[in-house]
């Protein structure tokens, strides 16, 4: 047994996760899901009949739903709002809310349908999620030295305070998003990089190279970031391709180097470890009181100790090959990462940054050790973070993506990419406004367009077309992020709602369909009461009259009397039968295939072959159309026209039907017309009803007037209409729509 509509949408209504609820226009709840019984706590007896309003943590919310939606009109459209339910055990949890108004074909409303969504665990998860984001920013910012990542698009990440303290001039471009070069032309131009020169062409070269120095980091270098401020840059690129840097002040260090010219004066208050080395014999000649106070060690002790002696991990040989280049003077810097051990035992990471000085008579080795213990901790919280919002994003089944103001996308989750057909790296640039059909553009720019700081958040649907051409109907709920009442980035999720909307479209056709059995059933009980009744009373009044002849002795009129009751018979049976194949034909289920108007016409013509020969009958047709319709039943509609055209002739003329059929806006246009007498303008609508004759004589004109009205049925059973064309006036001429 094939699956019907009906059970898919009850299968889909019983085993949604999500509650959903029927309520009619006095918000009583007529029906509700297993899922809204399980979410609230109550039975499905407790919940039917029950007043919807109960179920809302607010009076306020629930005067606006009800404001927004109630009383139901032709008007009323869905609503989407985020507000606190309550359960049966007064427990509170926050939801999404989407009420939709139930209409009938002609658009009035007769009750609601609600769908909640639970959104604890999200609020749960974005809780989460901004704990840890606040605890990196606070240990970011607990750092002295400025510390900044650049994403694998070049566009800042994060930064501490430091970093934006230092380059104060260039702070208003310090922004999330922005890209390096952005920010560094920003500085440029008001003056943040004293080095950079005077003229538009130095300023330029300038920058071409830090912009080398960035995408290809080597050795740290000095920065000034004005004349009395000095910085130590060092960047490099992750696995990742995301750009780290740490800025650390050493304008004391170089104020002392260029006023001494020596190497033999370390700044006790700098707060990195800085050693001198002999080049000659390895030996620490000096350090600084950070670097003793985090060795425990004593200047005396550290003077007789090797560097060597001092790392851990890594072989007194591999110290020597890491440190050689500098050592012979193959090169001045170089930067590694060691693990240092202090006088107790106890370890810690650093990275050491080694710079050979050799313009002095002994050449010596400035080295600044930095304690990174704390960093790393912070990147592999910042990794550990990065994973599992990865994990969140791919395990669901949404569509999550973020883009700047004007669309272009920055991130796309793998269920949005695999939807459009594309790797997420070929969307990433691209305006996300390029994947919604064309026609839907305009309303698509138009709506965010209309998110605003006062209103950053909404919701809509809209129509989306797969890599394979199929669609699909998705809710988008969109934020647009500001900043100072400027739009910066647009974060939106969508969600499938087509089998939503589908089943919407179901209730309506299912509603539409009652709507016109319950004309019929009103229309036929019309008939009964009248049309079927009169033929009763004609026999019952011949017979009491043949009764009375009879009783008073009188023959001669009882085979008249009785040759009326017989055709007053016939008439009855006739009603009856035409009344039964109506009722077949009007409401039977119409089964749509693609066919061929010109295949329809032939088919009806050939079953009134003989019908056609008696009167002289020709057809003359022009409709090579291809329709999706109920082949059957379309030749029965043809077929009654074409018998009307022949049973309602002029006298002495012969019969002549032409039939033309064209394409217009919205469907098909099909016109019947013959030579016969035509039909008054005034009738052109009740020659539509069943049992309406216009030429009471059946020896003229025979038939029970059914012919027309089951013409309608069944176009209306395809969506479409027929009607009398009025202002043809050389017979008779009906226009057939149909829809596309």
């Amino acid at each position: 047994m094939p699956l019907s509509p009906e059970n898919m949408l009850k299968a889909l209504y019983d085993t949604l996760p999500d509650p959903v609820l029927v309520v009619d226009a006095n918000r009583c709840i007529l029906a509700a899901n297993p899922a809204t019984a399980e979410k609230f706590g109550y039975t499905a007896d407790e919940l039917v009949g029950m007043n919807a309003v109960g179920l809302y943590a607010s009076s306020r919310d629930a005067e606006a739903i009800g404001n927004a939606l109630y009383p139901l009109s032709r008007e009323a459209n869905s609503i989407h709002r985020r507000l606190d339910l309550r359960r049966k055990d007064g427990s509170v949890f926050p939801s999404e809310l989407t009420v939709s108004p139930i209409k009938l074909a002609d658009g009035e409303a007769l009750g609601s349908v609600a769908l909640v969504r639970d959104l604890s665990e999200i609020y749960r998860v974005q809780e989460q999620r901004l704990r840890a984001e606040t605890i990196l920013n606070t240990a970011l910012d607990t750092i002295s030295e400025g510390f900044v990542v650049y994403d694998d698009q070049d566009r800042l990440m994060l930064c501490n305070d430091a970093y934006r303290e230092i380059y104060s001039l260039s702070a208003p471009a310090i922004k999330i998003g922005n890209t390096f070069e952005s920010v560094i032309r920003y500085g440029l131009e008001h003056g943040q990089y004293p080095d950079a020169g005077d003229t538009a062409e130095a300023r330029e070269e300038w920058l071409r190279q830090r912009l080398e120095r960035h995408n290809n980091p080597g050795e740290p270098f000095i920065q000034h970031v004005n004349p009395d401020r000095t910085m130590l840059v060092e960047e490099r690129i992750t696995d990742e391709n995301f750009r780290v840097g740490v800025r650390t002040d050493v304008t004391a260090l170089s104020k002392i180097r260029s006023e001494a010219e020596q190497l033999g004066l370390i700044i006790e208050g700098v707060e990195q470890e800085v050693y001198l080395i002999s080049v000659k014999d390895g030996r620490i000649i000096s350090a600084n009181k950070s670097a003793r106070d985090n060795l425990q060690y004593n200047m005396e002790e550290l003077r007789v100790l090797n560097p060597l002696d001092l790392n851990v991990g890594h072989s007194p040989m591999e110290i020597a090959e890491r440190i050689a280049p500098i050592v012979s003077g193959e090169s001045k810097v170089i930067v590694t990462e060691t693990c240092h051990r202090r006088k107790d035992g106890s370890t810690y990471d650093c990275r050491v940054r080694l710079e050979l000085m050799d313009n002095v008579p002994d050449p010596v080795i400035l080295a600044f050790a930095e304690d990174i213990t704390e960093r790393r901790e912070i990147e592999r919280a910042l990794a550990r973070k990065e994973h599992e919002f990865q994990t969140l994003v791919r395990n669901l089944p949404d569509f999550i993506s973020r883009a700047t103001p004007d669309s272009t996308l920055t991130y796309v989750n793998d269920n949005y990419a695999r939807f459009v057909g594309l790797p997420s790296d070929q969307m990433i640039g691209r305006r996300f406004i390029d994947f919604v059909p064309e026609e839907h553009r305009p309303e698509l720019i138009a709506y965010l367009s209309s998110l605003s700081p006062q209103k950053p958040l909404k919701s809509t649907e809209q129509l989306m077309v797969n890599s394979s051409g199929e669609q699909f109907w998705y809710q988008w709920s969109n934020l647009m992020v500001f900043e100072d009442g400027v739009p910066v980035e647009l974060v939106s999720v969508g969600r499938d709602i087509s089998e939503i909307r589908e089943a919407q479209t179901r209730i309506a056709s299912q509603s539409r369909a009652l709507e016109l059995r319950n004309d019929a059933l009103e229309q036929f009980s019309g008939i009964v009461s009248h049309d079927l009744k009169a033929p009763l009373r004609q026999i019952r009044l011949f017979a009491d009259m043949i009764a009375e002849d009879v009783q008073a002795g009188k023959t001669d009129e009882l085979a008249t009397f009785s040759g009326y009751i017989s055709e007053r018979s016939d008439s009855m049976e006739r009603m009856i039968s035409s009344l039964l194949a109506y009722s077949q034909l009007a409401y039977q289920r119409i089964n749509p295939e693609t066919v061929r108007l010109c295949d329809v016409v032939t088919a009806a013509w050939d079953n009134l072959a003989v019908n056609a020969e008696e009167a002289d009958a020709q057809l003359v047709s022009d409709a090579d159309i291809a329709v999706r319709a109920d082949f059957h039943l379309l030749t029965q509609l043809f077929q009654n026209l074409f018998a009307n055209s022949i049973k309602y002739r002029k006298e002495g003329h012969s019969v002549a039907i032409r039939v033309d059929a064209m394409t217009v806006e919205g469907g098909v246009r099909i016109a019947v017309e013959d030579n016969g007498i035509g039909v008054d303008p005034a009738q052109s609508e009740r020659i539509f009803g069943v049992f309406q004759r216009l030429h009471l004589d059946e020896k003229l004109y025979s038939g029970t007037g059914i012919g027309l009205a089951l013409c309608r049925r069944i176009a209306q059973s395809h969506d479409g209409d027929i009607q009398l064309d009025t202002s043809f006036e050389k017979g008779a001429r009906f226009i057939v729509s149909l829809p596309a």
